[in-house]
């Protein structure tokens, strides 16, 4: 047996978020009409660190956005996984502009 607490996962996203929120928000000051959906796939590891994070789709058509993304999700720190497993996660992230 092994795995992550979903709850607890999703507690540290939702901490994060701010976080994620820059990364959208600094190149909508370029491009105020960028939306989209950007799903990351990224493992945690024995440690509770973020291994191997990726973009699995994108329709937000940002390097700059996807990038940071990726640069900020791999300083993240999760609860260990049970058995000392890795948990496979895949989290989508909408961005659309409130103006």
């Amino acid at each position: 047996e092994g795995g992550v607490d979903g709850d607890a996962s999703a507690e540290v996203i939702r901490r994060k978020l701010g976080q994620i929120r820059y990364c959208y928000e600094r190149q909508l000051s370029c491009n105020p009409d960028l939306y989209g959906k950007v799903l990351v796939k990224f493992n945690i590891v024995a440690s509770g660190d973020v291994g191997e994070p990726k973009i699995d789709s994108s329709t937000m058509q940002s390097a700059m956005v996807e990038g940071c993304i990726l640069r900020r999700l791999s300083s993240w720190k999760f609860p260990l996984p049970k058995g000392g497993t890795v948990v496979k996660v895949s989290y989508p992230f909408l961005f659309k502009s409130l103006n």
